[in-house]
Parts: C-alpha cells; sequence; structure tokens
C-alpha cells in the first residue's frame, strides 16, 4: 500500500512509512485484526524536521472514513480530556468532527480513492477553538461560576441563619422565661390551693361548732320552754290555791257574822 497524497502535496519533503501488517503471513481471518486495530495507517515523517513526524489514518475505501481502534482512541482522548498546546492532535472542524480530505492509495497497478485524516501539532489557536474549550471547558467555566454564585448566595443564606439563629436564641431565652414564670404561676396556684384547702377545713370547722352552739342553744330554749310551762302550771296551782283560801275567809268570816247576831 502506497500513500500517493503525501508526495503529491509535500514534494517529496516527507517521507511516508506504513505500520506492517504482523498478520500478513496468517490467515485472512487474523489478518483482518490489522484493519481493526491499526488500519491503513502511516508515520509521516518531515525530512526537513526531524521532530515533526505525524501520523496519517486511512478509510478503505472512497465511501467510509477512518476507523481503526488506534485513530478512535486518539480522537475521543483529546475530545474528553483536551489538549495543550504543542500535543499531536486530530485536526478537527468547528463542530468537532475529523478533517477528512480526499486521498488516493495505489493497492497494485491502480490509485484508489479513499479519505485521509493527518494529525498535527496543535497550536494556541487550535486550543482556544477546540470543542473541549468550547464545551466541555466552557461547562467548566460555566459550573464554576455557577458554583462561585452558589457559594454567595450560601454566604448570604448564612448569614440570614446567623440572624434566625439569633433570633432563635432570643425567642428560646422568651420561652425560657415563659416557662419559669409559668412555673412560678403553678407554685403560687399550689399555695392558693392549698390556702383554700385550709381556709375550706376552717370553715368547716367554725361551721360544726357554730352548728355544736345552735343545738345546746336550742336544747337550752327547749329546756326554758319547760321551765316556762312548769311555772305556769306553778302559778295556776298558786292561783287556785289563793282563791281557796280566799274562799275559806270568806266562808269563815260568814260564819263569825252569824254567830255574833245569834
Amino acid at each position: 500500500i502506497i500513500g500517493l497524497g503525501a508526495a503529491s502535496t509535500a514534494n517529496a519533503q516527507l517521507a511516508e512509512q506504513f505500520f506492517p501488517n504482523i498478520f500478513s503471513n496468517h490467515a485472512p481471518v487474523k489478518q483482518h485484526y490489522h484493519n481493526v486495530v491499526v488500519g491503513d495507517t502511516s508515520i509521516v515523517e518531515n525530512l526537513q524536521d526531524s521532530d515533526d513526524t505525524q501520523l496519517k489514518f486511512y478509510s478503505n475505501d472512497e465511501y467510509s472514513v477512518p476507523d481503526s481502534l488506534l485513530f478512535n482512541k486518539m480522537l475521543h482522548e483529546q475530545q474528553l480530556n483536551g489538549f495543550k498546546k504543542g500535543d499531536t492532535i486530530i485536526p478537527l472542524d468547528e463542530n468537532g468532527k475529523p478533517v477528512y480530505k480526499v486521498d488516493y492509495k495505489l493497492d497494485g497497478q491502480e490509485p484508489r480513492r479513499v479519505y485521509s485524516v493527518t494529525t498535527k501539532i496543535a497550536t494556541q489557536d487550535d486550543v482556544d477553538n477546540s470543542p473541549y474549550s468550547r464545551g466541555i471547558q466552557g461547562d467548566i467555566d460555566d459550573l464554576y461560576e455557577a458554583n462561585k454564585e452558589n457559594v454567595n448566595r450560601l454566604i448570604e443564606h448564612g448569614d440570614k441563619i446567623f440572624a434566625n439563629e439569633e433570633s432563635v436564641q432570643y425567642l428560646n431565652r422568651e420561652v425560657q422565661n415563659n416557662i419559669e414564670n409559668i412555673h412560678e404561676l403553678a407554685q403560687q396556684q399550689d399555695q392558693h390551693s392549698s390556702d383554700i384547702k385550709t381556709l375550706k377545713k376552717n370553715v368547716e370547722k367554725d361551721l360544726l361548732d357554730l352548728s355544736g352552739r345552735l343545738i345546746a342553744q336550742k336544747e337550752d330554749i327547749a329546756q326554758n320552754q319547760t321551765d316556762i310551762q312548769d311555772l305556769a302550771t306553778y302559778n295556776e296551782l298558786q292561783d287556785q290555791y289563793a282563791q281557796k283560801q280566799t274562799e275559806a275567809i270568806d266562808a269563815l268570816n260568814k260564819a263569825s257574822s252569824e254567830n255574833t247576831q245569834n
């Protein structure tokens, strides 16, 4: 396999050598492993600059694009992790797609049209305009700004929480004072209840004494009534006795007068 694009575009200043197929002497099934892992990939060396050595990936035909494990690993690595100035990269367009070019490979005697991608040394412009910087790195920057805003909001909320904590502490003190006042009132209520019980006992005792005295006075009144009745009976007997004495005296006087006349 001979790549024709390099010689035609670089005027023989580039040397191109394909990776050998280590399965060339094996069954066709095993030879397919080379296409899967490495594919038609060459090393392109700048004869005027030994430090400028790149990889060139070829497609199998004009209806496909380079698709080996080596190519995909390199592409995914720079898409996921980005790159810096001076790194070897696969050139990408503004949409993050590899920049494929029409190329030709010589298989036997006939050139075959294919697509190829040649790696390059990344410049700062490549870094700044890479999909990673505009995409993932941009998202990281956005996340940083969002995180910064969140931190500021948390600080603001923290200040509010601190102020709320002071208010809560004040309310707790008020609640504690109210609890103490309620406890004091409860103690006073207990004392009042005790005083009321004592007063009730004293009233009951006084009522009992008064009842006893009333009963005694009632008995005295009953006795006095009995004595009055006895006295009335006695007076009546005295009146009867006096009446009889008067009648006896009258009879005696009458008899004495009759005796004198005779």
